[in-house]
């Protein structure tokens, strides 16, 4: 195994892969490590190290950091609530305990603006902000961040958390992707918008990509939570979204039925996204001289020319 290596976990997942393309971009040596249930993608071949384990096996972990001075920890469940508590916590401290002993200096830790538990209501948030996680995945991921920033210091390890909005872009598994199907709403015009008064809450993958490689690069984040967003209109996403389809921009249902229909989906929690009215600042990552590299234009339009080139939406 070579030194001063980076390590990667859940490279294999939708933002890991983007992280470690752009590390590999950069010129850096990276380890993954990767429970090998997922095919590693084939730009990746005599390019990465492979370590194969599990979060909670500490002979894999021991592995996978030897010789590695920074650690971009992006693993977690989101799906199996039975499991969340064992992979996004106790894996997170586990991974923690296991860096701390070994002398990494950096471990980025990626998390959620979810535990912030803001629910779309309106006002200008930022990680000042109380965190009020309501659901199990929310729950499990802020008490994984607060587990890795108590290690913060720990031998000298620097630790820092990156909480994204809503991620959206390439390479995402078709069946998971609901802004997949919201693309293909609007592309066979059976979206429609229930206001205008609405904050988008999306972030292109390449920007959280880079937002964690900034955080981690940056000596003056050690011990800190930063939110990465790109927040415009919903409108102005929407129309931007609409001319890259080439489909005419959705209609807005007349105030008084978008506030019923606003009403209505607030009982079930379906489309949270679509009636949102917070903005999540982005202020603190400014004032690290960090700007989003890519912005919603750029990645709405490599979103769907990756749909298009994968038959996503015949």
């Amino acid at each position: 195994m070579r030194s001063n290596c980076i390590l990667v976990t859940g490279a294999t997942s939708f933002i890991g892969q983007q992280v470690v393309d752009q590390l590999l971009l950069a010129g850096n040596t990276v380890r993954v490590l990767t429970r090998g249930d997922r095919t590693l993608p084939q730009s990746w071949q005599d390019q990465v190290e492979v370590v194969y384990g599990e979060l909670n096996d500490s002979t894999a972990l021991k592995k996978a950091v030897s010789g590695c001075v920074s650690v971009f920890h992006l693993a977690a469940e989101l799906r199996d609530p039975t499991q969340m508590d064992r992979v996004n916590i106790e894996g997170t401290r586990c991974l923690l305990e296991t860096c701390s002993q070994a002398g990494v200096r950096k471990l980025m830790h990626l998390s959620s603006v979810g535990v912030i538990g803001a629910r779309g209501a309106a006002g200008l948030l930022d990680e000042t902000a109380p965190a009020h996680p309501r659901n199990a995945y929310e729950i499990s991921k802020y008490a994984g961040e607060r587990a890795a920033l108590l290690h913060h210091n720990a031998n000298g390890i620097q630790v820092m958390v990156v909480r994204p909005t809503i991620v959206y872009g390439e390479d995402r598994n078709p069946q998971n992707d609901s802004f997949l199907a919201w693309v293909r709403a609007i592309k066979a015009r059976r979206f429609v918008q229930i206001g205008r008064d609405y904050i988008s809450s999306y972030v292109y993958v390449g920007d959280v990509a880079a937002a964690c490689l900034a955080v981690a690069n940056d000596a003056r984040t050690g011990g800190g939570v930063y939110i990465v967003n790109d927040p415009v209109p919903l409108s102005t996403f929407v129309a931007e979204l609409s001319a890259i389809l080439e489909v005419k921009e959705p209609g807005v249902l007349p105030r008084p039925v978008g506030i019923l229909f606003e009403k209505v989906l607030r009982r079930t929690g379906r489309f949270a996204s679509l009636y949102n009215r917070t903005t999540y600042s982005m202020n603190k990552l400014a004032k690290l001289g960090f700007a989003l590299p890519f912005g919603y234009r750029v990645g709405l339009c490599r979103t769907v020319q990756w749909y298009r080139e994968k038959g996503l939406l015949n």
